[in-house]
C-alpha cells in the first residue's frame, strides 16, 4: 500500500441525512467531485441491514463516481445497483464482498492499465446515456418498462425529402473504368429491379439465433449501449432467411466456385441493395460524370443527390439515364450534416455516402459492400486516416499521412447503417453539429466518433487506396491550408463532448486476392481476407 495513494477522512465535516445502517455522504458535492476527479476508484460501501439493497446514498456515491470516471468499488455482494437486470454492471464496476475486505488492495492491484481505462470509459458513458439528467433518467425508467412488457418503441423519424424536379434524357454509356476490371465482375449475372430492405413484422424476440441487425425504431438515450438488453439487439422481420428455423432457399448460402459465388449475393441475407446518398454543391459537370459512373452498378437501389445548394439545377441540364431512380433532394441550408440525414426515400440498410467527385470501380464498390454485410454495425470506406497524441501540446491530433495503422475512414467513401445516420441527426449532441457547420468541416469525424463510441469497434478499410479524387476535379475544400488546422480542433472539441477519445486504432484492412490476381472466375474459389 506504500506505492499508492489512499484517502480514507475519519472526520465528517457536514454529513447529510442518511438512514441508521448506511454510510453518510459528508461535505458538499462539489469537494467529494473534486476528490474523485483524482481518484482511479471510489469506495461505495454497501448498507449495513441485509434486508436494505440500494440506498439515496449509496447511489448518489455510484453516480458521483461515474460522473468523473472514477472506478466504483461495491463492498458488499447484497447490493443491487441500478436496473442490474438489464445493464452488465460487471464492464464498469468492482463487487467484492464484505469478507474479502483484506484481499481488497490486491484485486484493485490485479487490474492491468488497460482494464482501467475500459471500465472508466463504460462509466461514464452509462452516466452520461442513463443517468445524467432528468430526461435520461426518465427515458431510462420507461425503456425498462417498455422491456419488460414487451412493448415496441416507436418508429425512427425519417426526414421528409423535398425533391427537385429534373430531366433525366442522356443516357449514360458504360463506365470506361469497368474496362480494367478484367474478371472483376463482383456483381450478380443479371442486375435486379430496385427493392427495399424489409420492414419489421416482429419487434422483440428473446429465441431467434441469427444476429442479423435491423435497427429500425427510436432509440431514446438507453439506446446507445449496445450491451444491454435494455434495447435489445433486434433481429429483422419474421422471415426465414438466416433465422435459425434451417429453411434457406436453393442456392443462397450454398459456397461454391468463384462463379456461383460472384452470381450470387449469398450470406445470411440473399437479397440486399444499397443507396448511394451523394452530396453535391454546384459542380453539375463532376455530378454528372460522377452519376454517369454508377450506370450498371449491381445492387444499387437508387442514388439520392443531396443538393446543398440554394442554387436550383440548371434548367437546361440533362441528368444520365443509368435505369435506376435519381433522386433529388432540396435541403433548408448548405450544411455538412445534410449528408448525413435519415432521408425517407432511403429504402434501404446499407448507405454508401460518397462524394461527387468520388471516383471509385464498380468491383471496389462491390467488394465494400460485401465486407460491410459481414460488419453492419461497422463503417466499411476506402480511404483511412488516424488521431496521434501531441506530447509538446498536450492535445489530439489529426493525421493523413500513410500509414498501416487507421482510427477514422472517410465518409466521403463508405458504407455505413442507415440508423447511424437517424442517431447523427438526432441523438448526437447538438454542438457537434453546431462546430461542423461552423468549419463547413469534420462531419466525417463526427460520424467515425459516433459509431466507435456506440460500438467500441474501429471501423473497418477496405482495399489499398488512401485517397478516391477523381482526376481533373476541381479543388475541393480539403486542399484549403486551414483544412487540417480544423480537423485538429474538431478533434480535440469532439473529446470534450464524449469526455474521452472514443477513437480506436486497427492495423486490420480487408483486401482481396481478385484484386491482385487475375484468375478465371470459373477457377476461383474465394476470397481471402488478409
Amino acid at each position: 500500500i506504500r506505492l499508492d495513494r489512499v484517502l480514507v477522512e475519519f472526520t465528517c465535516k457536514s454529513p447529510q441525512p442518511s438512514l441508521p445502517t448506511e454510510w453518510a455522504l459528508c461535505g458538499e458535492r462539489e469537494e467529494r467531485l473534486e476528490i474523485l476527479k483524482a481518484s482511479t476508484f471510489a469506495l461505495v460501501i454497501s448498507p449495513g441491514d441485509s434486508q436494505l439493497m440500494a440506498s439515496a446514498g449509496n447511489s448518489m456515491r455510484l453516480f458521483e463516481a461515474l460522473e468523473v470516471g472514477a472506478i466504483p468499488v461495491v463492498l458488499g455482494d447484497h447490493a443491487r445497483l441500478p436496473y442490474h437486470q438489464l445493464v452488465h454492471w460487471s464492464e464498469a464496476a468492482i463487487m467484492v464482498p464484505k469478507p474479502r475486505i483484506t484481499e481488497l488492495h490486491f484485486l484493485l492491484r490485479s487490474l492491468s492499465d488497460n482494464d482501467l481505462l475500459a471500465m472508466r470509459r463504460q462509466g461514464r458513458f452509462l452516466w452520461e446515456t442513463y443517468f445524467s439528467t432528468s430526461e435520461n433518467v426518465l427515458g431510462t425508467i420507461l425503456a425498462s418498462v417498455r422491456t419488460r412488457i414487451q412493448v415496441p418503441p416507436a418508429p425512427i423519424h425519417e426526414e421528409p425529402a423535398q425533391e427537385i424536379p429534373h430531366k433525366a434524357g442522356k443516357m449514360a454509356g458504360t463506365d470506361a473504368n469497368m474496362g480494367d476490371n478484367g474478371d472483376l465482375d463482383l456483381g450478380p449475372v443479371e442486375t435486379e429491379p430496385p427493392y427495399a430492405s424489409p420492414r419489421f413484422l416482429r419487434n422483440f424476440t428473446y429465441t431467434a439465433s441469427d444476429t442479423y441487425q435491423t435497427w429500425n425504431r427510436a432509440p431514446g438515450p438507453f439506446h446507445l449501449f449496445p450491451h444491454t438488453p435494455l434495447d435489445p439487439v433486434l433481429p429483422s422481420e419474421a422471415k426465414f432467411l438466416g433465422s435459425g428455423t434451417g429453411f434457406r432457399p436453393i442456392g443462397s448460402g450454398t459456397g461454391g466456385s468463384g462463379k456461383e459465388f460472384q452470381a450470387a449475393l449469398g450470406g445470411n441475407v440473399p437479397r440486399e441493395q444499397f443507396t448511394v446518398v451523394m452530396l453535391t454543391y454546384e459542380r453539375e459537370e463532376v455530378l454528372m460524370n460522377s452519376l454517369e459512373r454508377l450506370n450498371g452498378l449491381p445492387y444499387l437501389n437508387k442514388v439520392v443527390v443531396v443538393w446543398n445548394s440554394p442554387k436550383p439545377p440548371s434548367d437546361d441540364l440533362l441528368w444520365p439515364d443509368i435505369g435506376l431512380p435519381i433522386v433529388v433532394v432540396r435541403t433548408e441550408k448548405n450544411s455538412l450534416n445534410n449528408r448525413f440525414l435519415p432521408w425517407d426515400v432511403v429504402e434501404t440498410e446499407a448507405i454508401l455516402s460518397i462524394d461527387d467527385d468520388a471516383h471509385l470501380r464498380h468491383d471496389e464498390i462491390m467488394f465494400g459492400f460485401r465486407v460491410w454485410r459481414e460488419a453492419r454495425d461497422r463503417i466499411v470506406g476506402f480511404p483511412g486516416r488516424f488521431h496521434a497524441w501531441d506530447v509538446n501540446h498536450q492535445s489530439w491530433l489529426y493525421n493523413s499521412n500513410y500509414s498501416c495503422e487507421l482510427s477514422m475512414v472517410l465518409t466521403g467513401a463508405a458504407f455505413f447503417h442507415k440508423y447511424y445516420a437517424y442517431l447523427y441527426s438526432y441523438v448526437m449532441p447538438q454542438a457537434i453539429r453546431d462546430m461542423v457547420d461552423e468549419y463547413i468541416n469534420c462531419e466525417d469525424i463526427a460520424m467515425n466518433f459516433l459509431v466507435s463510441h456506440i460500438t467500441r469497434k474501429p471501423p473497418i478499410k477496405v482495399t489499398s487506396r488512401w485517397t478516391f479524387r477523381c482526376p481533373g476535379c476541381p479543388q475541393a475544400l480539403s486542399h484549403d491550408d486551414s483544412h487540417f488546422h480544423e480537423r485538429h480542433k474538431c478533434i480535440n472539441f469532439f473529446v470534450k463532448v464524449y469526455g474521452y477519445m472514443p477513437l480506436l486504432y486497427t492495423q486490420f484492412r480487408v483486401d482481396s486476392v481478385l484484386f491482385k490476381t487475375r484468375l478465371p472466375h470459373d477457377k476461383t474459389k474465394c476470397f481471402k481476407f488478409i
